[in-house]
């Protein structure tokens, strides 16, 4: 397989109160059903469009710079091309110039393809589902399609990455997974992953627990100044290094199932 997994970059970075990376998400609504996703993905999703309200929030929460980064994740991208479209073309209008990052399956690749062309500046790649690409856990995409994206990549390194193969207890769980038992599992350790801004205006301080409404993850909404949601999200931040990791390390559990399973029994961070 042509592509290659993304690198990560530093975590927890904040410059004059804004995120140096933010995940974006307009809910869950999918066209796989898939047993191990963490956002529960589903054809009955819900799905609320891009707004200028939203987009309006995200340019004043993230680094404008070449440094920032977007990542729009949740649902699949490509059910709502032209709304996805929409919004790169929007934030590009009104000064973002880091890169943006596409989640996809990879299943609709024109469509994916497309919104990857559309970006003005050239800087917008994807990121395919393990699983769904390589087949290990889960059904594999359509061959003419992951063909189109290899296609792609081949005439343009470094445009489609692969997601990490990692098994994440959270969401509907890995119980049924039928994935190679040697792919990594994840440590006591939390990935200290940036946070979202749900199109429904909640920042939400978890990608991998989107769907999880506890006050643990609530960082403000888009009526929120956005220093008061950088100054949450490094509390959460210090939560996780003090409070939470000690209790997985304690009971030998992955950092995410902790959230998953016994959130009720750790503190809220103290948030403003």
């Amino acid at each position: 397989m042509v592509f290659k997994e993304r690198q990560s970059r530093a975590k927890g970075v904040v410059e004059d109160n804004r995120l140096m990376e933010l995940h974006l998400y307009p809910g869950n609504r999918c066209n796989r059903d898939c047993d191990f996703c963490t956002v529960f993905g589903t054809p009955k999703g819900w799905a609320i469009e891009y707004t200028a309200e939203h987009l309006d929030a995200t340019l004043a929460s993230v680094m404008l710079h070449e440094k920032g980064a977007l990542k729009f994740y949740g649902g699949e991208p490509t059910l709502n091309t032209e709304n996805t479209i929409w919004a790169i073309a929007y934030l590009r209008e009104h000064g973002f110039k880091g890169a943006m990052v596409i989640y996809s399956n990879g299943i609709k690749a024109d469509q994916l393809l497309q919104i990857l062309e559309s970006d003005p500046l050239g800087k917008t790649t994807a990121s395919l589902n393990y699983s769904i690409a390589t087949g290990d856990g889960a059904p594999q995409m359509p061959q003419s399609s992951l063909r189109k994206l290899e296609a792609y990549e081949r005439e343009n390194e470094g445009a489609i990455a692969i997601g990490h193969p990692d098994i994440v207890d959270s969401g509907r769980g890995v119980d049924p997974f039928t994935g190679e038992e040697t792919r990594p599992k994840v440590n006591h350790r939390c990935p200290h992953c940036y946070p979202v801004l749900r199109t429904d205006g909640q920042y939400h301080a978890c990608p991998f627990a989107i769907e999880n409404s506890a006050p643990h993850f609530q960082l403000g909404t888009v009526t929120d100044a956005p220093a008061k949601v950088t100054q949450n999200f490094t509390t959460f931040l210090n939560w996780i290094d003090t409070v939470h990791e000690p209790y997985a390390a304690e009971h030998d559990l992955p950092a995410c199932t902790v959230c998953w399973k016994n959130l009720k029994e750790l503190p809220v961070p103290e948030y403003k």
